[in-house]
This record gives C-alpha cells, sequence and structure tokens, in this order.
C-alpha cells in the first residue's frame, strides 16, 4: 500500500512538473502538383511562412497531376486549398453556375469544360480566390531556323502542348483551337516537360507550346544552345483567344528575356491563384467550417507576404494579387481577401490624396513666391483672349490630351488588345486618332472608341487653335513666342507722327538688340496701326495707358526707358483723351503692382561693381519708399515723359527723381536759336537733317585709347575726316557712370551733345554718333590711330 502512494504521488508529481503540450495545429489540406514542379515549390513556401507568422495551421501539402486534378478535388471537397491556373479555375466556377434545369447531360462527370469538368461536378461549389501568386506565360517555342505565321503549316510535324492533366496541356488546347484546330488534328506528343526539352534537343519535335514563367531557365537554356527560338502567336489567334476566352490577357515577352531577344514578342499570359471552397450550409456545423475557413485564409494571406518577402523564395516570382491578372475576373474574392484589398485601396488613397494635396500647397506657396518676387506675371495676363493668341496653349492642351487618352485606353485595352499592349502602341495609336485618322478596328471596347473619337475631335481643334494662333503671330511679324521683358522699351499713347521715334530706336546695333513695346490707342488710324505690325522686333498693345492694371504687364520697372506721348492734335479732342500726366501717374502705380527687392548699387560701389545695361541710355532706375524703413522698395523706370508748352514745370516736380519733361517745340526752337549763332552747331544740324541713309541709326562706341585726354576737336575732326569708311556723324559724348540720384540731372551730366571743342574725352567715355550700323562706327575708331596723329599735327599746325 505504501509502494502505491508512492508511485501515485510520483507520477502527480511529473505530471504537475512537465510543460503544457502545445496544441497541435490544424492541417489544411493542399493540393500542388508534382514532386519536383513549381506548385510544390510555392506550397513549401507558404507551409515555411505559416511557420514564420506562427499560424495555428499546417499544410498537408498533396502531391497531384497539377491543375486539373487539385480543381476536380477542390470540387469534391477533398481539399482546402488549391493551386490552380486562372482559366481552369474560370471555366469550373462557369460550370458551377449553371443550374440543373439548363443542363442536359447524363449523369457522367465528365463534361467540354476545362479538364472535362462537368456541371453536375461543379454545381454548388462556392470557389473563392484569395489571390493570384505567380504569373505565366504562353511560350511558343520552335526549333531554328523556322518561323511560323500560322500552325496550318505544321502538317504533321511533332508538337508538344502539355502533359495532359496539367493547366499548360489545358492553355495549349485552347490556343490550337483559336487557330481552328483540335489536338486530335496535330501530331501532338504525350511526355513531360522534361523530356520534351530532350526531344527538342534531338530535333525529333519542331512546335513546343509551354506556359511558363518569363525567363523559365529550361527555355532560356534552350534558347541558348541555339536549337529553338520564341516564336509570337499570331495576332489573330491573340483576339480570338482573348474574345472566346476573357480568363487570359494580353501580354508580351519583354526583350532581352532570354538571350538573343532584341524585341517584344506578343504573347498571353495566365495567372496562378490560391483556391479555396467556402463550405455551404445553415447548420451550425457549416457555420463553424466557414470561421474555420476565414482563419485560415487570414493565415494563408500572411503565410504568402512572408514567403514574398523571404530572399530564397525570389526565384518561384510570387507576388500577390487581387485584380487585374485576368481580362475578366468571375470568381469573386474571398470575403477576407476583400477585406485586405479594402484596407490596401484606402491607404493608397489617403498617400496619394495627401502627396496631391502637399503638391498643390507647394505649388500655391511656390507661385505666391514667384509672384511677390516679380518673377512671374499678373493675373491680367492669364486672360482668355491672351490665351486665345498664344500657340503654345492649344500645343499644351494637345500633348495634355494625349498623355491622358493614352494611359486611360491602354489601362482599358492592354490585357485584351494585342495592337495595344504597352504604354507606347497606345501613345502612337492615340496620336494618329488626334490628328484626324479614327479608325474603330484598332480598339474594341465602346469606351477606348468613345475616347478615340473625342480625342480626334479635340485634337483637330487644337490643332485649328494652334495654326490659327501661329499664323496670327507670323502675320504680325513678331516670331517670338517669348516676350521679352527685361531691358525693354516701352512707348505709351503713341501717335502717328513718331514713326521715326520706333525707326530710331528698333535697330540699336548688333550687340544689343531691344524689344520695344508699343501702346496704342483706340483713335489711331488703322493704316498706322498696320505700318507698325510691318516692323520687326516691335509688340502692340491695345490697352488704355491711364489705367495700371493694363500696363502692369509690362513690366515697367525692368524697362530701360518710358517714354510717355501726348496725343494727336490732328484728330481733334479725341487725341487729348490720355494726358501725359495722368499716364505718368499709372506708370507709377503700375510699379507699384511689381513691387520685389531688387539689387541697387551703393554711391560708394566699387569700380569692378557690374556694369550698365543699356548702351546708349542706361536705365536709371529710382527707388522709392513710402512710410516706414520695412516697406516694400519701388523700382521705377527713368520715363521720358512729353510736356506742352503751356504746362508748368512745377506739375513734374513731385516725379523729378525719375521723370524727365521733353518739351518738343521749345527744344526745336532752341535747336534753331543755337545754331544761329553757333557755327559748330549750325554744322551738326545740317548734318543730322540732311543725312538721308535710310539704315542710318544713333549708336555708341568705347572711344579708343589714344583718344583719352585728347580735346573732343580731334575726335570729332577725325570721325568726320574718316566719312569714306563707312560715314559717321559725330553728336558727342556720353560719360561714365555717375553717382547722381535724379535721374534727369544725371542724364544731363553724362550726356554732353555737341560739347565744346574744348572738352577733354575722359576714360570710360563712349563717342556718340549717327552712322549706318555699328561695327561701322567701331571700325572706324580701332583703325583711326593713325589718322589721330596726321589729324593732330594738322591742328597743331593751325
Amino acid at each position: 500500500m505504501r509502494a502505491l502512494l508512492l508511485a501515485t504521488a510520483l507520477v502527480s508529481f511529473a505530471s504537475l512538473a512537465a510543460p503544457a503540450r502545445a496544441a497541435e495545429p490544424d492541417v489544411l489540406r493542399f493540393g500542388a502538383g508534382s514532386k519536383t514542379g513549381g506548385f510544390t515549390k510555392i506550397g513549401e513556401a507558404l507551409q515555411a511562412g505559416l511557420e514564420d507568422i506562427d499560424a495555428p495551421f499546417a499544410l498537408d501539402i498533396q502531391h497531384t497531376a497539377g491543375s486539373c486534378e487539385n480543381i476536380q478535388s477542390l470540387l469534391r471537397g477533398e481539399l482546402d486549398f488549391g493551386l490552380v491556373q486562372y482559366d481552369v479555375a474560370a471555366e469550373a466556377f462557369k460550370a458551377s453556375r449553371v443550374s440543373a434545369e439548363d443542363d442536359d447531360e447524363d449523369d457522367g462527370l465528365t463534361g467540354g469544360y476545362m479538364c472535362q469538368i462537368s456541371s453536375k461536378l461543379a454545381r454548388g461549389a462556392d470557389l473563392r480566390v484569395i489571390g493570384a501568386l505567380t504569373d505565366g506565360a504562353v511560350h511558343m517555342l520552335v526549333r531554328r531556323p523556322v518561323r511560323l505565321n500560322s500552325l496550318d503549316a505544321l502538317g504533321d510535324h511533332p508538337i508538344y502542348i502539355g502533359k495532359d492533366g496539367s493547366g499548360s496541356f489545358e492553355t495549349g488546347k485552347v490556343i490550337v483551337g483559336a487557330a481552328g484546330k483540335t489536338v486530335e488534328e496535330l501530331n501532338a506528343l504525350q511526355m513531360g516537360s522534361s523530356e520534351a526539352f530532350e526531344a527538342m534537343h534531338r530535333g525529333e519535335l519542331l512546335v513546343m507550346v509551354r506556359t511558363t514563367e518569363r525567363g523559365d531557365a529550361g527555355i532560356a537554356k534552350l534558347i541558348a544552345s541555339g536549337v529553338a527560338s520564341v516564336n509570337p502567336l499570331p495576332d489573330d489567334v491573340l483576339n480570338r483567344l482573348i474574345d472566346g476566352y476573357p480568363y487570359y490577357r494580353v501580354c508580351q515577352i519583354e526583350p532581352k528575356t532570354y538571350p538573343g531577344l532584341e524585341f517584344g514578342l506578343p504573347t498571353v499570359c495566365v495567372s496562378t491563384v490560391l483556391l479555396t471552397r467556402v463550405p455551404a450550409g445553415d447548420d451550425a456545423e457549416a457555420a463553424r467550417l466557414r470561421a474555420r475557413n476565414s482563419d485560415a485564409v487570414e493565415a494563408m494571406l500572411g503565410a504568402i507576404r512572408s514567403a514574398a518577402r523571404d530572399p530564397k523564395n525570389r526565384e518561384l516570382g510570387i507576388k500577390l494579387a487581387w485584380r487585374g491578372f485576368a481580362e475578366q475576373e468571375p470568381i469573386p474574392l474571398h470575403a477576407v481577401s476583400e477585406e485586405h484589398e479594402f484596407r490596401k485601396n484606402r491607404n493608397s488613397v489617403l498617400a496619394y490624396g495627401g502627396l496631391g494635396l502637399f503638391v498643390i500647397v507647394l505649388i500655391w506657396l511656390l507661385r505666391r513666391y514667384l509672384k511677390r518676387r516679380g518673377i512671374i506675371r499678373d493675373g491680367l495676363n492669364s486672360t482668355f483672349e491672351g490665351h486665345l493668341s498664344n500657340p503654345l496653349v492649344p500645343f499644351a492642351a494637345f500633348a495634355i490630351l494625349v498623355m491622358i487618352s493614352t494611359v486611360i485606353v491602354w489601362s482599358i485595352e492592354h490585357d485584351s488588345n494585342a495592337h495595344l499592349r504597352t504604354l507606347d502602341d497606345s501613345f502612337w495609336e492615340i496620336n494618329t486618332f488626334a490628328t484626324g485618322n479614327f479608325s474603330a478596328e484598332t480598339v474594341k471596347t465602346s469606351t477606348a472608341r468613345f475616347i478615340g473619337a473625342v480625342a480626334t475631335i479635340a485634337g483637330l481643334g487644337f490643332l485649328a487653335w494652334f495654326t490659327a494662333a501661329l499664323t496670327n503671330l507670323f502675320g504680325r511679324d513678331q516670331t517670338r513666342l517669348f516676350q521679352r521683358l527685361r531691358g525693354h522699351v516701352v512707348i505709351l499713347n503713341f501717335r502717328e507722327d513718331m514713326l521715326p521715334l520706333i525707326r530710331l530706336l528698333r535697330a540699336p546695333g548688333p550687340t544689343q538688340i531691344r524689344s520695344i513695346h508699343v501702346v496704342v490707342s483706340d483713335n489711331l488710324p488703322k493704316r498706322v496701326r498696320l505700318h507698325l505690325a510691318k516692323i520687326k522686333g516691335l509688340t502692340i498693345h491695345h490697352q488704355n495707358p491711364e489705367v495700371p492694371d493694363d500696363i502692369a504687364e509690362l513690366r515697367l520697372p525692368r524697362a530701360a526707358r518710358v517714354v510717355v506721348l501726348q496725343g494727336d492734335l490732328r484728330y481733334g479732342g479725341k487725341g487729348l483723351r490720355y494726358h501725359p500726366l495722368r499716364i505718368t501717374r499709372a506708370v507709377h502705380q503700375a510699379c507699384g503692382r511689381d513691387v520685389r527687392p531688387r539689387p541697387m548699387r551703393a554711391p560708394d560701389a566699387p569700380p569692378n561693381a557690374a556694369p550698365d545695361e543699356s548702351g546708349v541710355l542706361p536705365a536709371a532706375q529710382t527707388t522709392l519708399a513710402t512710410t516706414g524703413h520695412r516697406t516694400p522698395r519701388r523700382a521705377l523706370p527713368t520715363t521720358l515723359v512729353e510736356a506742352g508748352d503751356h504746362e508748368p514745370r512745377e506739375l513734374f516736380d513731385p516725379f523729378r527723381g525719375w521723370v524727365i519733361p521733353v518739351r518738343g517745340r521749345e527744344l526745336a526752337d532752341n535747336w534753331l536759336a543755337t545754331a544761329s549763332h553757333d557755327p559748330g552747331f549750325a554744322q551738326l544740324f545740317h548734318d543730322l537733317v540732311s543725312f538721308d541713309e535710310d539704315n542710318s541709326e544713333v549708336y555708341t562706341a568705347e572711344v579708343p585709347s589714344w583718344f583719352v585726354g585728347k580735346p573732343w576737336r580731334l575726335l570729332r575732326r577725325v570721325l568726320y575726316r574718316a566719312q569714306n569708311r563707312g560715314g559717321a556723324i559725330p553728336v558727342g559724348l556720353f560719360r561714365g557712370r555717375s553717382n547722381g540720384a535724379n535721374a534727369g540731372a544725371e542724364l544731363e551730366r553724362r550726356l554732353l551733345a555737341n560739347p565744346p571743342l574744348a572738352t577733354e574725352v575722359l576714360p570710360g567715355d563712349r563717342v556718340v554718333a549717327i552712322c549706318e550700323d555699328e561695327a561701322d562706327l567701331i571700325e572706324i575708331l580701332q583703325r583711326s590711330e593713325k589718322l589721330a596723329e596726321e589729324t593732330a599735327k594738322t591742328i597743331a599746325g593751325a
């Protein structure tokens, strides 16, 4: 008795001390393939994935003949999960939807669907797709040097389309059927894939059709040996195959996939999916089985992700996909997979939406910054009328139309249309449509045809718009698509008798070409406008010069000179509608709309500072600040205002820092009076008036060193004596930059028109002269050293 109690105590103590035995994992029946096939390798990878995520499930991998045996076992309820080609699975799902009333077949279990599945066997089976795992392409290998355009050329030559019972064999049968033949009409060999490769090496096989992953090692080895090459599937076979069996999708074998493959080859692709059957019934046992199935699907999705991340499984090409792996996907997703897909799509929408919002805010901030800096123009320049006259707008609209239509049509058609396999194919097809060559034969779906028709109509409209805008641009002889608005000359309130002013300013020389912008009034005669339109390098604007918003787009702070003219008195009171003083005020306010910090050179700037941008008349920018020290600075251009004799000078005193009133009649009287008592000025005035060279302009050139320190008399006489070398009329000297803040006073100090003969030429001076070309003036000065010595001796002798 004592021994029995001791034994009982020892057993109890051992049972308490032993660790709790782990629960056995739930075993799932998994249909794979042959022992060395790809399906079995995928099953082993999923088993390892279940172990990695510590799932309470384990796989019982059953070796089968392939997709056909797997789908039949799933329909009979002998498997929980199975790897099946999607075309075989879709055919079985189609068979399961046939009702008993519509089924006239006998009681046998064989039918006309793939893998000889009958509707009686498949009826009632609730098949669900967990996800597509791998993607395979149909490879049509032909022994070199044969190339086939049709299967009719095979005759009695042996062909291999797969092993009976495999998904590759079923795919080969429908391909042969799309070519108008049956397997019985062909000399199809029954063997394994390894035996088929050996027969191809021995020259006993002409054609081999195999569905496998692109880049398969066995096919690559066969092609590298030079025995066979990949033959493209004919387009008519592809189209008939997709129309009859939309479980495939049109794809291509990319270049460089196999040795020596330099071009993409059209073919069809089919995916391998993980399939399950949801238990049916309303009782408690059925509900328990459905809950077990959902838990198992959740674990399988985790195992798929784990296997896809494992580097050891890279050669298997596992990539989980829920949509887009076939032209049509009739089999619904499992509820658990749908939930995962919804979460993924929601996260993608939130991520891309946040990115798009960030880009919009960034563009808005950048636009605001550039507008505050004055780099981009006002919104006034973005009016509808401005877009109509800009040829870049329809060109950009045409490009955007083509790009959007290309992506949409490709996304619709690339799985089912052999002509639109890639984005490049879709791009060129849409370009053909947009240029007026629409064809309903190229695209298959009604949506794609509608988009193609819209692209055709809109493309022709954009091309007509572009042609009209370009014709208008060339018709005005303004061939620059982008107007230069820096260092330009602006003439406001132009009138007819100022055409010589345009002629004087339009060609300042080969080294400096300034853009001229002329604002004309409504009462300017049409013939004058037509004459202005013929002048090259001139842009005409039809705005009100007294409205600041109308002239703000001319970028007045960047202008080299602004010229404000009076109205034409010959057309009555209408010509005085725009007053120069009101226009000057509008210029001042328009510059306030282009407020931005401008680099201003201090009065004590070093001598090596940046040189003046202008040639003859520098842009004397004046900075005016309102109250306070932190207000933005306003850059105002030097403005020449034509003032009447009756207007007092005090009217322009508030603008004396940047406005120079020019009294034309008073100047003319002064010139005549000066010419009557000054012989030198009389000669200059006579030369200017009588100089009849039509191409003459006012130019400046740097004075050579041998004139520095010499009197103006010597330089003037040298230019007169060198007239036989091109002709030049000396006007005066232009001094180097001064530090004056008053634009008018600075101009008076720097520009010396007809100076006294004893005026000394200083370093940095430029000579002002009228000649035919700036190059002629420079050439005269460069060759004047010897002539200057002779002229100096003549002057000294006199």
